[in-house]
């Protein structure tokens, strides 16, 4: 078992600044979470306090349903793997694999038996005589993987730890991880400001910001649903766009007005009590890049924005397009099957998909799409 339970955690530091504030979080065994947001935003800290590295303020942190507040952190049976791989330059990699070992006087053909097993899992075998410094990046990484692993730990928690190899690298050893997670079927805790990582390898995703969690959910959840501008803003590739509008209603129909443009809402999406809560106020538009749509010239629709090309990045599949709309920047993905060529001041007309745009309120920044969950869950009591 390693489920980890946080109940009204928070962290201050002398001088009263606050780096985790009123966090709550039930990490299930075996689970794979991700702890994502800027630099800053205390995801580190969380971590450091489940180790036992940064004491806890006030709140209660639960290991296998122990309190661990007061317990040193070599007796929480916890691993912490490091950015920065934390090897012992001097020692080969057998040695580094087996230090905690024979700290712990765990008889040496045991502690051969665990190092060469680990060894093989991560591909390390023909290393075993190396120092560090005959490594590549990610053997390292693979090495401090490895240390954690043979003390066969409840939990792993993983701060950064692709943070230091390039993207390539990067890739690989983030399915080497998710592989890793499946074959010891142990808890992960991982943390990270790349939200492509975060997307790819959790189960769950905390997004952080401010001390604070702004969202808990899986990564489609995350995707799809939003709870904020923050959030909205933090997970998605290019970013998603956000474009100032009004709420109106014609007979039945209720539109956003964008200029001269009407933007037609789907009923579907949003319900009818929260879009007349919001009828004549201003909101935040967010639309995704990939939920843009190119408006050919010869149709004529009251939904178009008249825009002007100001860069185009060609991927091989894709096409990311920068659009200027009246001082506003936008940006758009379009397949590269498109017919014709685009270029730098080039006019495009775009619309939107209306089954997937998202409404923020213009100050709260919460999502129309909450609010109307909100009011459900209080329609079922």
């Amino acid at each position: 078992m390693g489920d980890i339970v946080l109940k009204d955690v928070n962290k201050v530091y002398p001088g009263g600044i606050r780096a985790v504030s009123d966090f709550n979080l039930e990490i299930k065994d075996k689970e794979f979470m991700v702890i994502v947001g800027p630099s800053g935003c205390g995801k580190s800290t969380v971590l450091r306090m489940i180790a036992g590295l940064e004491e806890v303020t006030s709140g209660e942190l639960y290991i296998n349903g122990e309190l661990v507040n007061q317990v040193l952190p070599k007796e929480r049976d916890i691993a912490m793997v490091f950015q920065n791989y934390a090897l012992y330059p001097h020692m080969t990699v057998y040695k580094n694999l087996a230090f905690a070992l024979t700290l712990r006087k765990v008889p040496k053909d045991e502690i051969d038996r665990k190092v060469r097993e680990t060894a093989r899992i991560l591909e390390l075998e023909e290393v075993l005589d190396r120092k560090p410094k005959a490594l590549s990046g990610g053997q390292k990484q693979r090495v401090a993987l490895g240390r954690a692993m043979v003390r066969d730990p409840q939990a792993f928690l993983l701060d950064e730890p692709l943070s230091n190899l390039d993207a390539k690298l990067r890739a690989s050893t983030r399915t080497e991880i998710i592989k890793l997670h499946n074959k010891l079927e142990t808890t992960f805790v991982y943390v990270t400001h790349d939200q492509v990582e975060a997307m790819t390898m959790a189960d769950r995703i905390v997004v952080m910001k401010d001390g604070y969690i702004h969202q808990v959910g899986n990564p489609q959840d995350l995707y799809e649903a939003p709870y904020n501008m923050f959030v909205a803003g933090f997970i998605g590739t290019p970013q998603m766009n956000f474009i100032p509008t009004r709420l109106k209603k014609d007979d039945t129909v209720y539109y956003l007005e964008i200029d001269e443009s009407k933007i037609i809402i789907s009923e579907e999406r949003f319900s009818r009590d929260v879009l007349d809560s919001y009828l004549g106020k201003e909101l935040v538009l967010g639309v995704r890049p990939e939920d843009i749509v190119e408006v050919l010239d010869h149709e004529e629709r009251l939904d178009t924005l008249k825009a002007q090309v100001e860069v185009c990045e060609h991927m091989g599949s894709e096409i990311i397009v920068y659009i200027d709309y009246k001082g506003q920047n936008i940006i758009a993905k379009f397949d590269s099957d498109r017919k014709t060529s685009m270029k730098p001041n080039d006019e495009i007309r775009i619309t939107f998909k209306p089954n997937r745009i998202h409404l923020f309120d213009k100050e709260s920044e919460i999502s129309l799409l909450a609010n109307k969950a909100n009011m459900e869950k209080e329609e079922s009591y």
